[in-house]
């Protein structure tokens, strides 16, 4: 059920409004300013407050609704405002238009090309990842509010390390899928390089594509890739829908081998 779920959501998002898109995180964001108003402590308790509160109500609204044989609405709700495809993609594409009006290599692709990617796994492939692995809707939306508060409290700890925690699979996950799609040798020695270990896990996802894409090595943290170009960023668009497409087949071979919903 949940493969179907991601299937209509992609297909209806090209004519979802762009206010659906940003719905999802104003409401957490709301939610967590009337916390933090009421709610003075920090770490555990906040996040039990901003997180676990809402994920206790929809439980309770899935419930409620299962009795009327309606209670797939709230995972299919919860999965269509906690995923967004279209917004990273469009960044791709809009950032190679801008680069390709001054100069057909630039430097700034580099930093076009890993906020593409990561706002891509952060805004769609981890709160899918989630969403198949946790019951109902509590996968996007344990990730996503995970990700507001650090975003909102960098400096809370506890924060941090639930999303290092929460990202240590998806990313790996999705590192060996942008390797099985792309250059899988050229990933596969970025990913090894012993040279740039340890890598975090965002680090890794940035390694990994850059070598999926066969950009090369990077001459220091913010150097340009050899010879990287504007039309760099298609090909990163269509390794994320290559990506797409093996995760979408994937589960739904899971899910059948699994005999799950």
């Amino acid at each position: 059920m949940k493969v179907g779920f991601l299937v209509l959501v992609l297909m209806l998002e090209p004519w979802r409004p762009q206010a659906w898109r940003a719905l999802g995180a104003a409401l957490l964001t709301r939610w967590r300013l009337f916390l933090s108003a009421r709610m003075p402590w920090a770490g555990a308790v906040r996040w039990l407050g901003v997180v676990g509160v809402p994920l206790l109500l929809m439980t309770g609204i899935q419930s409620g609704l299962e009795r009327l044989h309606l209670g797939a609405v709230v995972p299919l709700l919860v999965l269509a405002l906690g995923i967004d495809l279209r917004g990273p993609l469009a960044h791709l594409r809009l950032r190679r238009e801008q680069i390709r009006t001054h100069a057909e290599s630039d430097p700034s692709v580099r930093a076009a090309l890993d906020e593409g990617i990561l706002s891509s796994y952060r805004h769609f492939f981890a709160p899918l990842f989630w969403f198949f692995l946790l019951p109902g809707g509590w996968g996007p939306l344990l990730y996503c509010g995970t990700v507001l508060l650090v975003e909102a409290e960098p400096e809370g700890l506890f924060y941090r390390r639930i999303q290092a925690w929460l990202d240590w699979i998806p990313t790996r996950l999705l590192a060996l899928t942008f390797a099985l799609v792309g250059d899988f040798e050229e990933a596969l020695y970025a990913w090894r390089d012993p040279e740039r270990l340890p890598l975090s896990s965002r680090e890794l996802l940035r390694a990994v594509v850059h070598g999926a894409l066969g950009l090369g090595q990077t001459n220091g943290e913010n150097g340009p890739f050899d010879a990287l170009e504007a039309d760099q960023l298609t090909s990163a668009e269509g390794l994320i829908w290559r990506a797409v497409v093996l995760w979408g087949v994937g589960a739904g071979l899971a899910t059948a081998l699994l005999g799950g919903h």
